[in-house]
């Protein structure tokens, strides 16, 4: 986690905002799959949902679908890392994505195993930015799906799990 941990603390420093920590529970730097959400929702650090971690074990509707969702395909959490396009709080992904998605390259070159990214986002800015800032020299397995948010899952979260299934079997994870 040490490598993660420097990302978050340098992330801080260059965009000069308060950053969550990645949950210790998913792969750290072994992961093989990164899971994009946009943006944090609310304050990961307060009472709300009490974890200083972007976590699917966060206390909050989002962190509970995407839980369900990996819990039901029996994906091993060793094998994946959940991140933000905008790790702040208060963030607007349809006007930071592109600041956030600039910082990811940094976090890809301490991923050593990654094989594939899940963007859980429809939400264009953020998936433009993404593809954008990502060079295509990582040859890395993409998929584009739904968020886990209340509104999205409600209406897609069969498709979310369908799309999270299909990207985890390409990479043999199931």
């Amino acid at each position: 986690m040490l490598p993660l941990t420097e990302y978050t603390d340098d992330l801080a420093r260059r965009t000069n905002r308060v950053i969550p920590f990645f949950d210790p529970e998913d792969g750290g730097t072994q992961a093989e799959l990164l899971l994009l959400m946009s943006h944090v929702d609310g304050d990961p650090g307060s009472a709300r949902n009490g974890s200083p971690f972007i976590s699917m074990e966060n206390e909050d509707p989002t962190a509970n679908n995407l839980q369900r969702v990996i819990l039901d395909l029996g994906l091993p959490r060793s094998t994946l890392l959940l991140w933000n396009v905008v790790p702040w709080q208060d963030g607007d992904p349809k006007k930071e994505a592109g600041v956030g998605a600039i910082h990811l390259p940094r976090l890809i070159q301490r991923l050593p195993n990654l094989r594939g990214i899940a963007v859980l986002s429809k939400e264009g800015s953020v998936v433009k930015s993404v593809r954008e800032e990502v060079p295509s020299r990582y040859r890395l397995e993409w998929t584009y799906t739904f968020s886990p948010g209340p509104r999205g899952y409600a209406h897609n979260g069969a498709r979310l799990t369908q799309d999270l299934q299909n990207i985890a079997r390409k990479l043999s994870l199931l």
